[in-house]
Parts: C-alpha cells; sequence; structure tokens
C-alpha cells in the first residue's frame, strides 16, 4: 500500500517498502547484491565478482571498506596489501572460526597465504609493526 501512495504523489524517487530496519528509504534502492554496490553503472563490471573487505587500523574506530575482485577463498595477503597499498611495515590479522577455540583473530605473514573469510566478507585489523619481534 505504501508504494502505491507514493506512486500517486508523483514523487520521482523510487519507493520502497520498510525491511524493518528502519523507516522507508530511497537508499534502499542500490542494488541489492553487495558485491556490485560500486560497480552497477559499469556494464564491464556488472558480472564480476568481488569481495567486501572491513578492515581496522590504528587511528580508525569506524572500519575502512573495499572490494577486491576475486571471489571469497581465492584472496591472497598480496591482494589485500595491494588493495589497501599503505607504505610501511604492518602486520595483518583477519577474523577467522578456529576449531578448538572459536572466533579469533589470525595473523598472516606470507603473500600467497588465503585470507580466511567470515559470514561472506573478510574483517582485518591493519597495525603498525614497530619493529617488536613477532
Amino acid at each position: 500500500m505504501h508504494v502505491a501512495q507514493a506512486q500517486g504523489r508523483g514523487s520521482n524517487k523510487t519507493p520502497v517498502k520498510n525491511s524493518g530496519r528502519g523507516s522507508d528509504t530511497e537508499r534502499e534502492s542500490w542494488p541489492s547484491n553487495p558485491t556490485s554496490l560500486h560497480f552497477h553503472n559499469s556494464p564491464g563490471l556488472r558480472n564480476r565478482v568481488f569481495t567486501k573487505v572491513l578492515y581496522f587500523t590504528d587511528r580508525t574506530l569506524v572500519p575502512f571498506m573495499i572490494n577486491i575482485p576475486k571471489s571469497l577463498g581465492e584472496v591472497t595477503l598480496k591482494d589485500f596489501k595491494a588493495a589497501i597499498d599503505r607504505e610501511g611495515n604492518y602486520r595483518y590479522h583477519f577474523k577467522a572460526l578456529d576449531p578448538e577455540f572459536g572466533t579469533v583473530k589470525e595473523e598472516l605473514f606470507h603473500d600467497d597465504d588465503i585470507v580466511p573469510g567470515w559470514e561472506g566478507k573478510i574483517v582485518a585489523w591493519v597495525e603498525e609493526d614497530g619493529g617488536d619481534s613477532r
């Protein structure tokens, strides 16, 4: 009913129904597939697979978000480093599920290591390496 009323008012915005996550919003008319969120206007990229990555640094409380053009399970530490493009020495930790301990931060060292996923995405912490021994 809400959709019909919004269309009847001559609104040029895309009406959407409330999905139970707050008030009605035109923003929900974005693509429902999160991997195409930033690429839906580029025809050559429309059918490509992307992995969403959230990462924190020592200096931020809110994570950064990037997309890496590979499927989850194919992303390596080298791919991650290239995507965040930071100069300096860093340590890389990723949210992972350990069969013995449950949720952990797994540190990766080698560029060819596969980055673990968490609920369909990658969650990471990038920390400046102050020269402390591992």
